[in-house]
């Protein structure tokens, strides 16, 4: 049986939702009787992992982009791919099934991004879901994913923060700035950052020692230094200062931060700091900072594996869980990446943990 309307294949429909990465909040309403209109012969064609589509509640979605992007990892969409409507599922409705929970409006949201039509037979009823309520109306000013961001997010105003915390996921990083060169700098391999700053670990250490600073006495100081850096990322202003990473959560190349950028803050902290050596001693100083730059690369390495790497053990199970909480369910909790003390502390550790 053919479709409704003919299908266009999946790589073109509704390219500038899922290419730009256009979010839930910045489509204008679009009449569900215009869409394209898709049988379950068709959609049934589009099941593996090259080649994903859904269905949630009635609204066809081709995902083959955000499988291997998927919070919860690329098998758990694969395990459910068979199934006619996974909108039950999603909403944690599914009672039938131990891997029902209930997803976010963040993560409706950024299912927007991927719709491409309709079922021809479905029988939507009273009851919309986040999948099928109509569009809110378009902002004031719309950010063009398919231009550079850098000069375009100012024009948001005192919209840019609830636009920031609606993340959203797409195929191809969008681009900071038009210069080649320039935007060669914002992004950075994960292998980059033990490469360039574990030397550098190493020579502040040796330094130390060199400069006084007796063997036993290192760790104690390493461990201080570490333990400061704990704070220093779940302050607020590393926060904002990641904000891109916040919209764009997935994006793989700028998910650690570009050696020189934390190389200018580096050393604005190293003089801010300068102080120490009157209570401390320089060597004390130097092995503090080798600690808390050891600490900085553990972090940027845990970072990228809880968004790409693949749990194996309770710990960073609930690692991965409380971090994409923090990006997809509730932003003003679990700052903390390599631990969560400081969460306790500020109250910010959440009362919710959601299961993937």
């Amino acid at each position: 049986m053919e479709s409704e309307k003919a299908a266009e294949p999946a790589s073109k429909l509704d390219k500038r939702n899922a290419v730009s990465g256009v979010t839930f909040l910045e489509i204008k309403n679009k009449n569900l009787e215009d869409e394209t209109v898709l049988t379950n012969e068709e959609i049934s064609k589009h099941k593996n992992e090259n080649d994903a589509w859904v269905v949630v509640d009635g609204i066809v979605y081709d995902i083959s982009q955000f499988v291997q992007a998927h919070p919860g990892g690329a098998e758990k969409i694969l395990k459910h791919l068979h199934l006619e409507d996974v909108g039950k599922l999603m909403r944690g409705d599914e009672v039938a099934s131990s891997e029902s929970h209930s997803h976010s409006k963040h993560a409706f949201r950024t299912l927007q991004q991927f719709r491409i039509g309709r079922v021809s037979d479905y029988n939507r009823g009273e009851d919309m879901s986040e999948s099928t309520r109509p569009r809110r109306e378009e902002r004031k000013y719309v950010v063009d994913l398919d231009k550079p961001l850098v000069f375009q997010v100012g024009k948001l105003g005192a919209e840019y923060d609830q636009w920031v915390h609606n993340p959203i996921v797409q195929k191809d990083p969008p681009r900071f700035f038009e210069s080649d060169v320039a935007e060669f700098f914002t992004k950075t391999a994960c292998w980059a950052i033990p490469a360039v700053w574990g030397p550098v670990v190493m020579c502040l250490a040796v330094a130390a020692h060199k400069d006084g600073l007796q063997l036993s006495a290192a760790p104690f100081f390493m461990a201080s230094g570490a333990f400061v850096w704990t704070l220093i990322e779940t302050n607020t202003l590393h926060y904002f200062l990641h904000g891109f990473h916040h919209k764009h959560p997935m994006d793989g190349t700028r998910l650690v931060f570009p050696p020189v950028i934390a190389g200018i803050i580096l050393v604005a902290i190293w003089f801010v700091t300068e102080p120490l050596v009157i209570f401390l001693g320089r060597p004390a100083k130097l092995s503090m900072f080798s600690g808390g730059l050891l600490m900085y690369i553990a972090y940027d390495l845990t970072h990228y594996f809880l968004h790409f790497g693949t749990p194996t053990n309770e710990m960073s199970r609930k690692l991965k869980r409380l971090h994409f909480d923090h990006h997809f369910k509730d932003q003003s909790t679990s700052f903390g990446v390599t631990t969560h003390f400081w969460d306790k502390v500020f109250d910010t550790f959440p009362s919710f943990q959601t299961r993937f």
